[in-house]
């Protein structure tokens, strides 16, 4: 038996019913947002630069010089950008372990109590070899020494630039007696070509002049 539509039946049905109707709604929204999240495109790793510093500073305006340097130096990479994480010793320190175990980002401007610590453990990748890097330092007559460290299997090597012998970085970011590292991961050779332009600009800069 048909039952004719009214208008008065459809307002019944819609006084009882309109919460399923929301919830279709809902859920059709939520599908499409996860579809677009898992199908958006994602940066390789290779393409990119990431510079975390866990300190004070001006995250834009730290990424705006590295997506200057990207433009004039590195053109092939399709993202350079800078996070700061907080300085605090319970959200900031999970977040910095955390991105660090992860595996994420590729330099690191570090407190000297967070350099001691995970540089002891290995985290960081042994500078000294990269002669382009080092003759940037040697050429300025600055002794790196302070950032040689030796971790638990006995190695020294040099992981860390302080910063107080790259002057021009305080206009970006500051870590307070703090060091620059570069994160062992897999991406190495666009990590090293990016913190050798880094301390060549910011090694002849000034805090007023970058």
């Amino acid at each position: 038996m048909n039952t004719s539509v009214s208008s008065k039946s459809l307002k019944q049905h819609l006084t009882y019913s309109w919460w399923k109707y929301l919830l279709v709604i809902i859920a059709g929204i939520f599908l499409v947002d996860l579809l677009f999240t898992v199908t958006a495109y994602r940066v390789p790793r290779e393409k990119k630069i990431d510079f975390y510093f866990y300190g004070y500073g001006d995250q834009e305006l730290l990424s705006a010089y590295m997506e200057h340097v990207r433009q004039e130096e590195m053109p092939e990479m399709e993202e350079m950008k800078a996070l700061n994480i907080v300085l605090d010793d319970t959200y900031g320190a999970m977040q910095l372990v955390t991105y660090m175990a992860a595996g994420e980002g590729d330099l690191y401007l570090l407190p000297r109590e967070q350099f001691l610590s995970m540089s002891s453990d290995g985290a960081f990748l042994p500078l000294e070899d990269d002669e382009e890097l080092m003759s940037i330092f040697n050429s300025a007559g600055v002794d790196l020494k302070r950032g040689w460290r030796t971790d638990k299997e006995g190695e020294t090597h040099l992981v860390g630039i302080p910063e107080s012998f790259l002057p021009g970085l305080s206009s970006y970011c500051v870590a307070g007696d703090g060091f620059l590292c570069v994160l062992i991961s897999g991406n190495t050779e666009n990590a090293l070509r990016f913190i050798r332009i880094l301390c060549r600009d910011m090694l002849n800069a000034s805090s007023g002049d970058s």
